[in-house]
């Protein structure tokens, strides 16, 4: 059964009123947020995460918007100004056409940062939260350091022929 427009008019209101009253850090158990018509904090937890869950999709939505608009117009200005950099090899287009792309590029989210991520020995995750700083130096110090199962024992190998997986690919 749909909601009547006084009923959802009614709900945004005290969504309105519950978020304005988290962001300044009211408990959810408090009287005034009780008061707004919730029967308990737990109540007024889920209507909180709905409300916000609401407004992030509505944010998506516009912001989707936006970027198909602007995709648009790019594409339009691209459409002008490419074929004159490609075919007449004309220096102006071929700028404005650049700019164009790298435009596009960081309004899409495809020029976005890699993320990076430290390993510890092994591969493994670094366990920072308990290290101490003589832990720290000591990792620090044998980061280098060749391992183990790097030396060969059985002769059947020289040495140059040893892969020392501590080296980068790029050394190669």
């Amino acid at each position: 059964m749909a909601w009547s427009p006084a009923k959802l008019a009614e709900v945004d209101e005290r969504r309105a009123a519950l978020i304005r009253l988290r962001r300044t850090r009211t408990p959810y158990d408090s009287p005034e947020i009780l008061n707004l018509g919730y029967e308990s904090a737990n109540a007024a937890r889920k209507d909180f995460y709905r409300a916000v869950t609401a407004r992030r999709e509505a944010t998506a939505v516009e912001v989707a918007d936006y970027r198909e608009e602007q995709n648009e117009i790019l594409n339009n200005l691209l459409d002008t100004y490419l074929p004159l950099a490609l075919d007449e090899k004309d220096i102006k287009a071929a700028e404005m056409a650049l700019k164009l792309l790298e435009r596009q590029a960081k309004l899409n989210g495809w020029e976005a940062a890699l993320k990076a991520e430290l390993a510890g020995p092994g591969g493994g995750p670094v366990h920072l939260q308990t290290a101490s700083v003589a832990n720290l130096i000591e990792l620090i110090n044998t980061a280098g350091d060749e391992d183990e199962d790097d030396d060969l024992d059985d002769g059947d190998q020289d040495a140059d022929e040893d892969i020392d997986d501590d080296s980068d690919a790029a050394e190669d």
